[in-house]
């Protein structure tokens, strides 16, 4: 692919922008693809370990946090909460990885990749404050 100085030093080099969305639109897309398991047997680590049953009071105010955060990342359970704030971090991690190791980057853009990290991250405490509030519930219960 030939590159084309452009006439203003000031402007982007749109080539090598595209280059870096086309190499981000693949990394995201491998990303997207499901996983196919060869067997439909678990992983032996997993049929090692016996199943547990928990119970847990949990608060009503915390019942209904959970339910905000719930309809805010549209999820239907805290498996797809914690997937989808896992999916932002990656996705943002994937991304900064394309980036050359001896290129410049500006403070805005430092800022703007700080800004987009704290959405996942402030889910992702959010979601860990609610699970350390949580109380087993004991026998005398």
């Amino acid at each position: 692919m030939s590159t084309i100085s452009s006439p203003n030093q000031g402007l982007p080099d749109f080539t090598e922008l595209a280059e870096k969305l086309q190499e981000a639109a693949q990394a995201l897309l491998a990303l997207s693809c499901p996983v196919i398991m060869d067997s439909d047997e678990p992983p032996p680590a997993l049929e090692k370990a016996p199943p547990e049953i928990r119970s847990f009071r949990i608060p009503g105010y915390m019942l209904a946090k959970e339910k905000q955060m719930l309809e805010m990342l549209k999820a239907e359970n805290w498996q797809e909460m914690f997937d989808k704030t896992y999916d932002q971090l990656y996705t943002l991690a994937l991304l900064m990885q394309h980036f050359e190791t001896d290129e410049k980057i500006d403070g805005f853009s430092v800022q703007q990749m700080g800004n987009t990290l704290m959405a996942p991250l402030d889910m992702l405490s959010r979601l860990c404050s609610l699970v350390a509030d949580f109380r087993p519930v004991t026998a005398e219960h």
